[in-house]
């Protein structure tokens, strides 16, 4: 018996050893064999949280309320959590309060904003922000009885008999039309691919699009200063539609007429273009100042002729051998300082690369002299006709020939 009894304490003692710490951790958890890790919270409602209330992170149990009180300092309550020792939660954290289960049953729930360090120790605040917190089941039920009382129940009824006779008669249609839906159905299934791929490429043209949104937004602002222009400019399209069909049929008429010439123009242009282009700075000076010319000129008619005279240069001038430049060409060139015009009676400079040498310098340095060209002054100037005498004369001198004189 003795040794019966001695077997039965041992295998007493081991299940004990074994069994009663389970059922300690099972009953406390992993607390109940280290140092759980306090922390606390401040909120301005602690929400039903009691002591005892469990605490998750990420799903999982890691602890639980360990109280709930006042604050003085905040004027709201603080909230004691003891969380299993060992757990590492990120500081930056914050918990919200929610039902648990279907009963509702609060629980604390604690969201990481990182997975990294540092983590939670023993004094430290854990963020509960009350913007952040779901609706509590009561608020939730009082706002559901709110809006259930703003209902008028003869709303509702109104609701059924217009439903009712909108739908009365309407049984064939809708037949028809979810066999029509059916037959759609099977279409698009037997299109799937196809939309796929369409979809896919419209995908691909929005994205396109999105990385071109700085030119759409100036396509835009131009297309609307366009419209915006043209409807302006109204009266000046509406004069243009009115008179462009018999311009286009003059121009029409005139193309008709010299089309077997246009190739010859083209070819002239051959020739013509390197010229113009050669002179594109004093074709630009020219049409500048051509309009301003043209006013001054209108200055000078008298009834249906112009009235002007004109006076030309007489007299030998100074003429230098000098190489003249490309045109187009427009390096700076140091002036040659040596030329000068040798004094004569009646001897004149032509152009201002030929102009005298300023008078503070006079002759000095002086080296090369001019060559005298040009006819010499005559004592009667000779006298320009106008065009209209001009052609009169000319005219008048055909006469003469064709009487015989």
């Amino acid at each position: 018996m003795r040794r019966l009894t001695l077997v039965q304490l041992i295998l007493f003692a081991i299940t004990s050893a074994i069994v009663i710490p389970f059922g300690i951790n099972y009953v406390l958890g992993p607390q109940a064999f280290g140092t759980p890790i306090r922390v606390h919270a401040r909120m301005a409602d602690a929400l039903g949280v009691t002591a005892g209330t469990s605490v998750t992170y990420r799903g999982v149990m890691v602890g639980r309320v360990a109280g709930v009180s006042l604050d003085p300092e905040s004027h709201g309550a603080r909230v004691e959590f003891d969380l299993d020792p060992g757990t590492e939660i990120p500081r930056d954290s914050i918990a919200k309060i929610g039902m648990g289960t279907a009963a509702g049953i609060q629980n604390v729930d604690i969201f990481p904003n990182t997975g990294d360090g540092p983590f939670l120790a023993t004094g430290d605040e854990l963020a509960v922000p009350q913007d952040r917190q779901p609706v509590q089941m009561g608020e939730l039920m009082l706002q559901a009885n709110r809006l259930l009382e703003g209902i008028d129940p003869q709303a509702i009824s109104d609701i059924g008999t217009e439903l009712g006779a909108s739908f009365d008669g309407l049984g064939p249609s809708m037949a028809s039309l979810i066999a029509n839906g059916d037959a759609l159905s099977a279409q698009l299934d037997d299109q799937a691919p196809t939309l796929r791929s369409l979809l896919e490429r419209t995908a691909d043209l929005v994205d396109s699009m999105a990385g071109q949104s700085d030119s759409l937004v100036r396509g835009m602002g131009a297309a609307r200063n366009f419209t915006e222009q043209l409807d302006s400019n109204a009266p000046v399209l509406v004069y243009l539609t009115d008179t462009a069909p018999p311009a286009l049929r003059k121009a029409r008429q005139l193309f008709d007429r010299y089309h077997d010439t246009f190739g010859s123009v083209l070819a002239n242009l051959v020739t013509v273009a390197p010229v113009i282009s050669d002179r594109s700075d004093s074709l630009a000076a020219g049409l500048v100042a051509l309009p301003d010319g043209l006013g001054k000129l209108e200055s000078i008619v008298k009834g249906n002729r112009a009235d002007f005279s004109l006076v030309a240069t007489q007299g030998p001038v100074c003429n230098y051998d000098t190489t003249r430049r490309a045109l187009g060409d427009m390096t700076p060139v140091e002036p040659n300082l040596t030329y000068y015009c040798p004094p004569g009676e009646n001897l004149s400079t032509r152009g201002a690369r030929n102009a005298p040498r300023p008078n503070g310098l006079g002759l000095q340095n002086a080296t090369t002299p001019g060559t005298e060209i040009g006819p010499p002054v005559v004592d009667d100037p000779i006298l320009v006709p106008t065009g209209v005498e001009a052609l009169n004369y000319w005219k008048q001198l055909l006469e003469d020939l064709g009487n015989g004189k």
